[in-house]
């Protein structure tokens, strides 16, 4: 194969689905909507299968000692050539039902895919990642703002707000935040 012709092959088309996205605007409090071009497995799976009749697809589930499962993917573009391309890629997840397992096992061939040029601008996380991670970071804000509310709540001086806001972390930058700690500093005065 030429380089030309590897170079080629590595940046495939691969068909994308439009997905939008909501997100509240930090500054200005508005809710806006993100359409994001994203390139499914099953659509990778066939741009590759269609470039690769001689390909192997490979993945092995692996119980952790932990109980957690992680399942790795390896990817030949040509089994006859030993020269040729390949990409391995895991997914780790915690106890998982049936459901999970075959979720991970996707998510890992999807990952080895876009390792190997079949994705849509360079991205390797599919979008149930995404969306795992963005619920995972709201709840985190959330869990954050409870106990900063909490430790807020519980200040009886002046001075005891100033230790408490000096250590509850970037959570001080959210609205709801500044305004309980601007009320408090009014009540303690």
């Amino acid at each position: 194969m030429t380089k030309l012709s590897a170079q080629k092959n590595f940046n495939m088309k691969v068909k994308t689905t439009a997905i939008e996205k909501k997100y509240k605007d930090k500054k200005t409090g508005e809710y806006k909507s993100l359409t994001i071009n994203h390139a499914k497995v099953k659509d990778r799976l066939n741009a590759f299968w269609s470039e690769n009749p001689n390909g192997k697809i490979e993945t092995k589930p692996t119980i952790m000692n932990d109980g957690r499962v992680m399942f790795s993917c390896n990817i030949l573009r040509d089994k006859s050539d030993i020269t040729s391309r390949e990409a391995t890629a895991h997914a780790l997840g915690g106890t998982v039902d049936e459901k999970s397992f075959e979720k991970l096992e996707t998510i890992s061939v999807g990952r080895a895919l876009a390792l190997l040029g079949y994705a849509t601008d360079g991205e390797v996380a599919s979008s149930e990642e995404m969306e795992e991670f963005i619920a995972y970071q709201k709840q985190q804000k959330e869990e954050a703002m409870f106990t900063a509310f909490e430790k807020l709540d519980n200040c009886k001086t002046l001075a005891e707000l100033k230790t408490v806001w000096a250590n509850i972390g970037v959570i001080c930058n959210e609205k709801e935040v500044i305004a309980k700690k601007d009320e408090l500093k009014k009540t303690l005065k």
